[in-house]
């Protein structure tokens, strides 16, 4: 006999649950609780099964959608450059400055990157253990002091995901910075892109709370990236992604 999948109880328990809270309210006059086993030894329910597979398949069929092809396996690590920071990072610039032309740089954090990126054939699914968060991305404009605290954060940490930056780390400090090109004015303001998990997760990051203003762009960076491959592949390229030293750190540190 056919058992019922743990997690499929589990779910459907939950969702009788939602059903029930959005329901008038009543002051309890007795409680009591029974434990019953989710386990293998629970018959499988058809019908229940009937319901649900054809929302599965297409559901897988939209994870095995082919959106693109990259040249390289975009693969991460620890160092203070990856091909999957650079890949990320200049993906959202690219979808970001759709928004907001002005965006200079782009700034991430390695532990947000969840999945390396195979060579060859691309799909939403890829995408998704890439980047499996609801984070949106954020255009913040920042003073020269609050850039000079990113920079030290980037520089302390051995780098970070970054595009539309360059630096070399020396000591653990930033030197030889150059936004956009040019040299990094202490006087200047800055616009740059990030996303929301980072401007409100404070703790190492809580300067970012300083922003001057703050907009999000009203696009999670899942489909930023998603769209940033289909736009590649419509005109006919592949995903190309190279170490070019935006963050280099001197190695007798």
């Amino acid at each position: 006999m056919r058992k019922i999948p743990k997690g499929l109880m589990v779910g459907v328990w939950l969702g009788m649950m939602s059903q029930i809270s959005c329901q008038k309210s009543y002051q309890v006059a007795q409680s009591g609780y029974s434990q019953y086993v989710m386990d293998d030894s629970l018959a499988v329910d058809s019908s229940l099964i009937r319901y649900y597979l054809p929302y599965k398949r297409q559901m897988q069929a939209e994870m095995d959608r082919v959106i693109g092809h990259s040249a390289v396996a975009i693969t991460g690590g620890k160092g203070p450059e990856t091909l999957l920071g650079n890949f990320f990072s200049e993906a959202i610039l690219d979808q970001g400055r759709k928004f907001d032309p002005s965006i200079q740089f782009t700034f991430a954090t390695r532990g947000g990157l969840r999945n390396t990126l195979p060579k060859g054939a691309l799909t939403i699914g890829n995408i998704f253990e890439l980047m499996p968060f609801e984070n949106e991305m954020v255009v913040l404009k920042l003073s020269g002091d609050t850039t000079w605290k990113l920079l030290e954060y980037i520089a302390a940490s051995k780098g970070q995901p970054v595009a539309g930056l360059r630096m070399y780390i020396d000591g653990g400090k930033p030197t030889e910075i150059l936004i956009g090109g040019k040299a990094f004015d202490p006087k200047a303001q800055y616009t740059i892109l990030t996303y929301d998990y980072l401007v409100n997760s404070g703790g190492d990051l809580s300067f970012l709370s300083e922003a001057q203003d703050q907009r999000l762009v009203g696009k999670r960076l899942r489909d930023a990236l998603i769209d940033y491959v289909e736009d590649i592949t419509q005109q006919g390229n592949e995903i190309q992604v190279q170490l070019d030293d935006r963050i280099r750190v001197n190695e007798n540190e």
